[in-house]
């Protein structure tokens, strides 16, 4: 018995329960047992963990001309490294058991085996770009783009046998008193030895994954791919008044790759082909209700997009609503409406007042910001008949969860009005005198961006 077990069964033997069934013993003669036994000889030891395999390396990517003439080309990943054996555990030393003791005795446990390293990953095949004028030039290419082999995990070490008690039981007699007299008596103990607990077999590694193929890439003509500049990040002021120069490369996802290639090449069967370029230059056109200045300081991240559309990204401090164009090599981004993003969730649940037909809730808005956002509230209305004053748990009732009806809510300024008591329910649980709880929450948007804001409130209609 390990220590946590004698310390779990403590408090059953001072009286809280009386026996717990366990073979052979119950629990109170167990954790006696466990408390006056001792190991002799020593514990093996663990054995180590394997180490992991290393993972291959990819293949070099390569780029050519086909022009008809034959070519070969490997650009294979390597395979990843079996992982090492763990050990297997020390034996214990059994030594010597010691005779007629007052006291338990457990033999030594076995080591447990180490868990064996896990294999390494294959690398990736190369990549392979090839320019061509005439498409059947690439039938003169022979391609070797496997990626490697996995590794194997390796194997877990072996665990040792615990030892053998040469002795299971025993008596020892105890005497006190002197002899002859009176007060002399002696009594008789019976000790036990129990066996070591053999060690466990260590775990076997994981096998690595295997390492993807190389992609072809073909480009139907003979001179090099101009470089490409496909995002930046800039101010939004510098933006305004300085276009930024933008350009990508366009490619398109196909499917046959090996058989474009000389018969016996590998490699991933989807492949990229070179569709045309989009380059030019982007500016920003500020439409929003408030001068740009206002909110200066803040990036954007322009980009020319994989399809060839134009994406902006505003820094998280700032909510903007826009759109993009493209005229020819002039690309826009219009901002038409623009928000700090600090300010959308800077709402305060402000005056719950009136009952049944007559119950409204305001929410004020401390950022004044509602005329440029988009606001919806969701309600979960919670009453209860029992007084919370006299009731330390109140059961509570759910009469409404759901939005507030888009009618039902009225904007003043900066002061939200929601006519809870026209919601669709019976107006029973909203009457004078009624406890309840109230969770509001704002869902505030503008453009792509959302969030939320929590209010609650607790009291009497």
């Amino acid at each position: 018995m390990n220590r946590a077990i004698a310390l779990a069964l403590a408090p059953l033997c001072l009286g809280l329960v009386t026996t717990l069934p366990l073979p052979g013993l119950n629990g109170c003669s167990m954790l006696a047992w466990a408390q006056d036994a001792r190991t002799y000889g020593s514990q093996g030891s663990s054995g180590r963990s394997g180490r992991a395999g290393r993972d291959g390396t990819a293949g070099a990517s390569q780029t050519t001309v086909a022009n008809g003439t034959p070519a070969s080309f490997t650009l294979t990943g390597r395979d990843g490294e079996d992982g090492e054996a763990g050990e297997n555990g020390s034996r214990p030393r059994c030594g010597g058991q010691p005779r007629n003791v007052a006291f338990h005795l457990r033999a030594p446990d076995g080591g447990n085996g180490g868990s064996g390293g896990r294999g390494g990953d294959g690398g990736n095949g190369g990549n392979l770009t090839v320019y061509f004028g005439d498409r059947a030039a690439l039938r003169q290419l022979s391609v070797d783009a496997r990626g490697g082999r996995f590794g194997r995990g390796g194997r877990g070490g072996s665990g040792t046998l615990g030892c053998r008690c040469d002795r299971r039981d025993w008596t020892v007699q105890t005497c006190t008193g002197t002899p002859g007299q009176a007060d002399h008596s002696c009594q008789n103990t019976r000790y036990t030895c129990r066996d070591g607990r053999s060690g466990s077999n260590g775990a076997f590694g994981r096998d690595g994954t295997p390492g993807a193929d190389g992609q072809l890439w073909i480009v139907n003509q003979l001179e090099p791919l101009q470089p490409e500049t496909p995002a930046a990040s800039v101010g939004l002021t510098t933006l305004a008044s300085q276009p930024v120069q933008l350009s990508r490369n366009l490619w398109a996802e196909r499917s046959g790759a090996n058989a474009l290639l000389a018969p016996g090449s590998r490699v991933d069967d989807t492949y990229q082909e070179y569709t045309g370029r989009v380059e030019g230059t982007v500016s920003l056109d500020w439409q929003a209700p408030r001068r740009l200045g206002i909110f200066a300081g803040g990036n954007v991240r322009t980009e020319i997009q994989p399809d060839g559309s134009l994406a902006a990204t505003f820094s998280e401090s700032l909510w903007a609503d826009y759109t993009t164009r493209r005229e020819g090599d002039q690309m826009v981004i219009t901002v038409t409406n623009a928000v700090r993003a600090s300010d959308v969730t800077r709402l305060a649940l402000g005056t719950v007042q009136g009952s049944g037909a007559s119950l409204t809730a305001a929410v004020l808005d401390l950022a004044n910001e509602s005329d440029y956002l988009t606001t919806q509230f969701r309600l979960t209305v919670r009453t209860t008949r029992d007084d919370p004053r006299d009731n330390r748990r109140p059961r509570y009732v759910t009469v409404y969860d759901d939005v507030v009806p888009a009618e039902l809510v009225s904007l003043v300024g900066n002061r939200f009005e929601l006519a809870l008591g026209q919601l669709p329910i019976d107006r029973g649980p909203l009457a004078r005198g009624t406890y309840a709880q109230l969770e509001l929450t704002a869902v505030r948007s503008l453009g792509d961006n959302r969030a939320e804001q929590a209010m609650s409130w607790q009291g009497q209609f």
